[in-house]
Order: C-alpha cells, then structure tokens, then sequence
C-alpha cells in the first residue's frame, strides 16, 4: 500500500512539472493575434495577454524567415502599425511581453500569417507616368519625369540602373502638395534606368508602384557649357523640277542655341575632312550639296559664342537624289 501511494505521489510531481513550460518561464505568452487595417504597405497588428504591461517585442518577416532574422519592434501597448511592406506578400508576425513581476520575457507566441493587399483601397495610383518632353528634360546627368493623379501628401521616385530590384533603389522625396513633377539628378552619363512612382496617403500608407519608365541618359558632352543638339532629322528629300537636289534638315536646340554649324562628309570618311555649313536657320534648306547617287554623311553642332562648340550629332547617312 506504502508502494502505491509513492507511486501516486510520483506521479502528481510529475504531472505538475509537465504542465510548466519546458523552461519554467512563468510570463504567459501573448495568443488571440490578430490583423486589421491591412493595405498593400502597411498593417496593424493585434494581441492579447493576461497580464498589463507597458512593453512588447513584435519580430515580422516575409513568410518563412527564421526568428532573429525578422525586423524587431519594442512597443509600450499591445499594437502595432507596421509599414513600408510588399504588395501582395505574405507575412508572418511573433510577439511577446515582459513581465514586470517576473523581469523577465515571455515565451514568443505561435506564428500569426497575413497576406498584404495588391493595391491600397485608401490611396490612389498616379498616372500617366512617363519622361517629359521639353528640350532640357534629358541631359548626361538629369531626366525628368512628370505624372498626374498625384496625392495631398505628396509622391515619391525610386530609381536604380535598368533592371534594378524595386526596393534597393534610389529615393527622392516629394512633400509637395499634388506633385506632377521631378527631376532625377546626379545620374551617371550614358546610362539606362528604370524609374517608378507611387503616392504618399499619410496613415494611409502608399499607393502602389507604377512603372518602369525607362529612358537612358545623354553621353557626356565635349564641352559641358555648350550643349549638343538632339533629334536631328533629315524631314525632306528630292529633286527639283528644275534639276536642283534639296535636302531640309531640323534639329532641337538643348539650351536656347540659335547659331549651328553643318559638316557634310564622304560616307564613313572621319569629321573634318569634309565641308562646314554655318547656319542660323532651323529648319535648313540645303540645295545642290549633293551629286545624285553619291552617299554622304551629314552632322550638326551649336555654336555657343566665347563657349565654343558642342560635340558633333550625326552621321545622317544622305544618298543624293
């Protein structure tokens, strides 16, 4: 009988040594987790525990991420809004508290997964996201962009060489109110990048990223206070009735130039060898530089004055009518 109430005895030890926590942690654990106000960056995280306290750990990662490698956030209530997240991933979130008691953490909780939103339903996308148009828009070290549909609170570019990873690019900021313009300065010359735009919604978080627009920059000019002329065309070629071969080029001034020079050259021969044209007019009409059936190449320079010349635009590669 001795023997059996040892046994009993045994067993009720341990049976409530069992029921601790294997490390005799004595905080509960935070449980009822929970999610709301979820939007394609931003989420509030939810919990419950048993106990009042004034300080939390929260650890959150993109699913799969093992503890200790998640972002960690110590908070005096039992929520938190979390920001700056993916569109359309998932997530998952441990939190624990201290026990003022104790001094000490309780155990991590079990996992709690949520799925952020594609799109944010408080905070609209900008539009029509694209390069502008104007004459100085695109340089060796600038682009400028320009959209509509931007926010009260303002906008923000991310940028990076082409084929870039969104998220490990370039930021500009903008705080202005409804911005439909940026300049991207201090690129590197001759060089590809993508650009993306989203708007800023204050507690609302952000909208989603639109984009690429990608668009290279200018080669570094020959001479950086006399600018190159771009889009240079040759708009029209034929013969008159007369006989007469005409051609009429255009080009586009980069900084208020009104002054050109003209090189026409045997195809492939190098700049120089060849014959100057200087010319205010732009539009120009040339008449009789050509012989019919021979190729030439045709190039365009500014004159900027005590600044000198631009580098050379070209070759137009001409067959004379």
């Amino acid at each position: 009988m001795k023997k059996l109430l040892l046994i009993f005895t045994l067993s009720l030890v341990l049976f409530a040594c069992s029921s601790d926590s294997s490390d005799g942690n004595s905080c509960p654990t935070p449980e009822s987790l929970d999610v709301n106000s979820l939007t394609n960056t931003t989420a509030s995280l939810y919990w419950y525990t048993d106990i009042q306290s004034s300080l939390y750990q929260v650890e959150y990662g993109t699913f799969g991420f093992a503890q200790g490698s998640g972002t960690i956030l110590t908070v005096p209530e039992n929520s938190v809004h979390v920001e700056d997240l993916m569109g359309n991933t998932q997530y998952t979130y441990y939190v624990r508290v201290f026990c003022n008691e104790s001094g000490e953490y309780s155990n991590w909780s079990t996992p709690y997964n949520f799925v952020t939103l594609n799109n944010n339903p408080y905070c609209e996308d900008p539009e029509s996201f694209n390069v502008r148009l104007y004459n100085d828009s695109v340089s060796h070290n600038h682009i400028d962009l320009s959209w509509s549909n931007g926010d009260f609170d303002g906008s923000e570019i991310q940028y990076g060489i082409e084929g870039f990873t969104l998220g490990t690019g370039s930021t500009t900021q903008l705080t202005t109110t409804y911005p439909s313009y940026a300049r991207i300065s201090n690129l590197n010359a001759d060089t590809s990048y993508d650009f993306y735009v989203r708007n800023t919604c204050g507690n609302n978080g952000f909208s989603s990223w639109i984009g690429p627009v990608t668009h290279s920059t200018l080669e570094e000019p020959l001479n950086a206070n006399c600018l190159d002329p771009f889009n240079f065309t040759l708009n029209q070629i034929y013969t008159t009735s007369a006989g007469s071969d005409v051609l009429v080029f255009s080009w586009e001034a980069m900084n208020g130039e009104s002054t050109w020079q003209l090189h026409k050259v045997g195809y492939g021969q190098p700049v120089g060898t060849g014959t100057d044209i200087d010319t205010s007019y732009n539009p120009i009409q040339l008449t009789n530089h050509t012989y019919s059936g021979v190729v030439y190449d045709f190039y365009v320079r500014a004159y900027c004055g005590t600044d000198g010349y631009s580098d050379w635009v070209g070759p137009i590669t001409v067959t004379g009518p």
